[in-house]
């Protein structure tokens, strides 16, 4: 199996920095009269499309994961293309951008292992309190924490050699007296391993 080490501690933090930034982004559009508490937010479609990229498995020797050519019809052709040293191998990476949102992947032989999203902010009631945020505890799964969140604003996949790395922030629908409330939560090999928030009423 291919030794590989993703610097994913670069790649979580410029998620970090990407969501508290994403307030300040003319990021919005008109809002639907819709109930409901996700609303229309400008590239929401970009968003719900970075959910459809698959991340290779590790026990799969990093196959399985999205293709160029699959990106390419969720996204379109990259405004940016690089290299990325990691380990013994060389990833492949592209960067789609649209206004101040940015979608970047990363692949190894045609296999996505990293995906990224950032400077994206849905538009949501503000529902998310310090008791939900205490339900959050340590162990739990992405799919749970969703369930206690919602789908968050922005995120970042990494599969090494090690680990399995999914950092998320929520930067919308928080109810905060604050003007950048924050919450980002870390997952390891699909546990929930730390939380931190900003803002949070």
């Amino acid at each position: 199996m291919k030794r590989i080490s993703i610097i994913t501690g670069l790649c979580l933090t410029i998620l970090t920095l990407g969501a508290c930034s994403s307030q300040s982004q003319s990021n919005k559009t008109e809002t639907t009269t819709s109930t409901t508490q996700l609303q229309t937010a400008k590239h929401q479609d970009v968003r719900f499309n970075v959910d459809k990229i698959k991340v290779g498995s590790k026990d799969e020797n990093f196959k399985g994961g999205s293709s160029l050519a699959e990106l390419k019809s969720l996204f379109g052709e990259p405004a940016k293309q690089f290299d990325t040293p990691a380990g013994d191998v060389t990833l492949k990476g592209y960067t789609w951008t649209f206004d101040n949102v940015s979608v970047t992947a990363q692949l190894l032989e045609d296999s996505t292992i990293v995906r990224t999203i950032n400077n994206f902010q849905f538009v949501r009631d503000a529902k998310i309190t310090q008791k939900q945020y205490n339900k959050l505890e340590n162990g739990i799964s992405f799919t749970q924490a969703k369930d206690i969140l919602g789908v968050p604003d922005t995120l970042s996949e990494a599969i090494s050699s090690d680990k399995a790395e999914l950092q998320a922030s929520w930067t919308s629908g928080i109810k905060s007296s604050t003007s950048t409330p924050n919450i980002t939560l870390t997952f390891e090999n699909g546990q929930l391993t730390s939380k931190t928030q900003v803002g949070l009423n």
